[in-house]
């Protein structure tokens, strides 16, 4: 009888997985080069490596923001396979796939099959390839590597914390250190879930085994810091052994050092912190609400275990059904749903450290609860960026997918477990499917709207991708006609374009002649605009271009207009270039998409 039962869940196991893999390959295929925004992010990500495979380097010819592994990991990829956006595409597309794999490996273990497929269909049909904002935000073609790179790290790095709190032994502790120093040469954000992740585990186990692991610890230590330490090396054969570490460190000084997490509208907005107070409101409400949801769908379910006459049990269930219903098709805005996540998380991440740390009854203290406890650890580690800012969209396209994949994995995994009888998984399963199914629909139903109006061709063969047709949205057409332009220019000549556009620059094989890659914002406050136009003296490019950037947000209405955003630049431009060509409006106003080339005067 038990080895029937096992069959049988099995084979729902492998028609699951089967079914996960279809929900992934339609959302691949229908969201097929569709993925980058042609202006905005991940130009720099096609542009930063091809200048490294050319010879370039990081941070002295071609700045980041971040740690410099994922630079030189796509920069390693250019060099075997040579430059193409496809390249990068191809190997994200593998670590999407190791990623997944490991989602479903950890939510398996944590709360079971059914669980497991829940939570990776939520991830796979909302986080994974949705355009609900520009793009960019996705696994296939991220605004930032170390992004999708650094979830990977975290996950593999949850793994193998596991498995030393299992046994800890040199090998694993050499393992955990050597991930957590990974995180440190790739993005903040990263560095601290994962930090987060590993003191969480290192307190619950001494708590446990309440044992000395020296040793261990010795090793651990010294794998973290080897990453850095390489990378600090190999900077050091081109710089002086200071600037070299101070390179190798990126990820984490340029929190410390700049103003662009300290006092930048957008990145104060990014986390929330331009409304703190109102924002804390917000995600208070939608956390309460969304309790309140669950604990509706709980309660009937509890109800239905104790109400012995059928017509009874059928009348709480179909008005259970309706209302969940009627809240989940007609009253929750699903776009919104990440403010309640981080406050979920957190009061999960509680009850599951109270049960392990005071074995309370509430959780078992087992293999499974020390995977729940991790997973949302990392899941409220991630949405740290996003404190009073969650979001589904956006950066929560990895930042708040642990948090939103844990939900549905609780709900039908853990809470499933406190229902022994068949009325009580009937009303909770159906009440879950009743919740979530519309809103995963909404969500994903958005995101096709839009990505089937993406048909323009930007680029060619293997750097082709799909943008807005120039009715809806004219930035990718003038995006192509002014790389085409470019590309019959001589080789080796040089194109700066303001006030952001390395897109043109990758696609154009034309470099910058100067280290920084946007020209507004952090990049020109604070004095760093003068230097700008220093460097611009010292190395002219041969042409300019003044491409379309909306701005608004940063409180530029009109770029070039004020000191520090782009005044002293345009004045230089004027000064030293003369009019080649225009496509479109006028670029520098935030109401018109246009696109102008400048050619240097020969005096210069």
């Amino acid at each position: 009888m038990k080895v029937a039962a096992f069959r049988i869940i099995g084979l729902f196991e492998r028609l699951g997985l089967v079914a996960l893999a279809g929900l992934t390959f339609y959302f691949l295929e229908t969201s097929w080069r569709k993925w980058p925004d042609p202006l905005i992010d991940f130009g720099r990500e096609c542009y930063i490596p091809w200048r490294l495979e050319s010879g370039a380097l990081l941070y002295r010819d071609v700045d980041d923001f971040y740690g410099p592994l994922s630079q030189y990991f796509n920069a390693g990829l250019f060099r075997v396979f040579g430059p193409g956006l496809m390249v990068l595409v191809a190997a994200n597309l593998l670590i999407y796939l190791a990623i997944v794999v490991l989602l479903y490996v950890l939510f398996r273990r944590a709360w079971g099959v059914g669980a497991a497929f829940s939570a990776v269909a939520c991830f796979v049909s909302i986080f994974s390839f949705s355009h609900f904002v520009v793009g960019s935000y996705n696994y296939a073609t991220p605004y930032a590597h170390e992004a999708t790179h650094g979830f990977l790290v975290c996950l593999l790095l949850v793994q193998a914390l596991l498995q030393w709190m299992e046994n800890t032994t040199i090998a694993r502790s050499a393992m955990v250190g050597g991930l957590l120093g990974l995180t440190a040469v790739l993005k903040p954000e990263i560095a601290f879930a994962a930090g987060l992740v590993t003191a969480s585990a290192f307190l619950i186990h001494w708590k446990n085994v309440r044992t000395r692991f020296t040793k261990q610890l010795l090793v651990g230590i010294v794998a973290a810091l080897t990453p850095t330490l390489a990378f600090a090396i190999y900077f050091s054969i081109f710089e002086t052994w200071g600037t070299a570490l101070t390179m190798a460190c990126r990820a984490w000084l340029s929190v410390i050092s700049s103003t662009r997490y300290i006092g930048d509208i957008v990145q104060s907005g990014f986390v929330g912190m331009n409304e703190p107070w109102p924002n804390f409101l917000a995600h208070m409400q939608a956390t309460i609400t969304a309790l309140m949801i669950i604990g509706i769908i709980s309660g009937a379910a509890f109800l239905s275990e104790r109400v012995a006459r059928p017509l009874a049990r059928f009348s709480l269930g179909l008005a259970t059904f309706i209302l969940v219903a009627w809240l989940a098709i007609f009253e929750i805005r699903w776009i919104n749903v990440g403010r309640c996540l981080l406050g979920l998380s957190l009061i999960y991440a509680s009850l599951c450290a109270i049960s392990l740390i005071a074995r309370a009854p509430l959780l078992k203290a087992d293999k499974a609860t020390s995977a729940r406890l991790l997973i949302a650890i990392l899941a409220v580690g991630m949405m740290a960026r996003m404190l009073l800012n969650g979001r589904i969209y956006q950066f929560g396209f990895y930042q708040a997918a642990m948090a939103g994949m844990l939900v549905p994995a609780v709900f039908f995994g853990e809470i499933m477990e406190r229902f022994k009888s068949r009325w009580g998984r009937a009303f909770l399963t159906s009440g879950g499917i009743l919740l979530f199914l519309p809103g995963a629909i909404m969500l994903a139903g958005s995101s096709q709207r839009i990505l089937r109006l993406k048909n323009l061709p930007v680029g060619s063969e293997i750097d082709r991708f799909y943008a807005f047709p120039p009715e809806i949205e004219p930035t990718g057409q003038i995006v192509q006609l002014i790389s085409e332009q470019l590309r019959q220019t001589p080789e080796g000549q040089t194109v700066l374009v303001l006030p952001e556009g390395e897109m043109v620059n990758y696609l154009a094989r034309r470099a910058s002649p100067v280290a920084p890659f946007f020209f507004f914002s952090a990049a020109t406050s604070g004095g760093r605009e003068q230097g700008i136009v220093e460097q611009l003296g010292k190395n002219p490019p041969d042409w300019v271009v003044i491409i379309s950037r909306d701005l608004r947000e940063y409180g530029v209405r009109r770029y070039g207009e004020t000191i520090g955003q782009g005044k002293m630049i345009m004045q230089w431009v004027d000064a030293n270039y003369r009019f080649f060509g225009k496509v479109g409006g006028d670029p520098l106003s935030a109401d018109q998409r246009g696109g102008v080339i400048l050619q240097r005067r020969r005096q210069l």
